[in-house]
């Protein structure tokens, strides 16, 4: 290879290692309308600056009570809060739903390289719900018995690992939710690594999968990336998601017809002729889009996908200690 292909190729590979580990320019923005601002002015510290609570100094915005200031980041978790002041004693309380119980904000950097330009954030507050990106956790604690409404936790890379900070504030019957809310935009993609816990502190923990046949499952963790704001997550403790979760589906117990001119289907169940059950309809990403808790027989179910889009739902129907899944084609 001659001298000038070697140069070449150098240059080449220092300019794929450096996009690789490029920086992006992240403004944060608080709003201080509500606050008295300090005589040494409003601050933010992080892991986005080494916890220094002095070095990065946001700027007032015309004669408005925002204040803001650009700061590059790397891909990847960053946690930080505001200070009314360059001190410890000066900064902010956040909380649920955009900060776990500690105060420290979350906020995720994917790799895509895109200049960011975050949600204004009142000081100790949240942006307003339906603006910046959404994501809620629901997680199926039936296999642990009765859970009091609170006790689930989660912990991530969100939370540093920490198994105290943040909690599921809702219960409905078994499944218990958290909503996580960012102040980035609602089509900017973020990666979860995570796991559920029974109750606050290690030893609580859950052991999801099993890996070999759950796509959401890497090592002892839980790992998917949620494209869009909205987004409902479902998951089981000690197992997988209910879309992919095979233990009790019964998948020939119910035969399925759909019907294209009324975008309707039709099940019949081989099963069971009379029992109360409640279904549920998933579509591909996990969100709920119907649901039907009075279902008084098996034998005949109509489901409409008028209201739907076309593209791959998943129908759950739960009956006693029985849960039947199906994949159904709308088009």
């Amino acid at each position: 290879m001659k001298k000038n292909d070697i140069k070449k190729l150098m240059m080449l590979l220092m300019l794929v290692a450096f996009q690789a580990n490029a920086q992006v320019d992240v403004t944060l923005k608080v709003d201080m309308s509500a606050e008295t601002v300090g005589a040494d002015g409003v601050h933010v510290v992080g892991t986005i600056n080494g916890w220094s609570t002095d070095a990065t100094m946001l700027t007032q915005e015309g004669a408005t009570g925002i204040y803001s200031a650009t700061i590059q980041l790397n891909e990847g978790w960053h946690r930080y809060k505001f200070l009314n002041g360059n001190a410890w004693g000066t900064e902010e309380a956040a909380s649920y739903p955009c900060a776990p119980s500690n105060g420290d904000r979350f906020l995720y950097i994917n790799n895509s390289g895109m200049p960011l330009i975050l949600e204004t954030v009142p000081f100790n507050g949240c942006n307003p719900s339906g603006t910046g990106f959404e994501v809620t956790f629901n997680v199926d604690m039936a296999s642990e018995g009765t859970i009091p409404t609170g006790n689930v936790h989660m912990a991530g890379w969100f939370t540093d690992w920490n198994p105290e900070v943040l909690n599921f504030p809702n219960a409905n019957g078994d499944i218990h939710s958290g909503t996580l809310r960012f102040p980035t935009p609602a089509n900017y993609p973020i990666e979860f690594e995570y796991k559920y816990l029974s109750a606050a502190g290690w030893g609580n923990e859950e052991t999801p999968g099993p890996e070999a046949s759950c796509p959401s499952v890497t090592g002892a963790n839980r790992l998917i990336t949620v494209n869009t704001s909205g987004e409902n997550i479902y998951d089981v403790f000690n197992a997988c998601t209910y879309a992919l979760s095979t233990e009790d589906v019964m998948a020939n117990t119910f035969t399925t017809t759909y019907n294209k001119a009324t975008r309707q289907v039709k099940m019949s169940s081989i099963a069971s002729q009379a029992e109360v059950a409640t279904l549920s309809v998933y579509d591909l990403n996990g969100k709920s889009v119907q649901t039907n808790n009075n279902l008084n027989t098996l034998n005949e179910i109509t489901v409409d996908f008028q209201n739907q889009t076309n593209g791959i739902y998943f129908i759950r129907i739960e009956s006693g200690a029985k849960q039947w899944v199906k994949k159904i084609i709308v088009y």
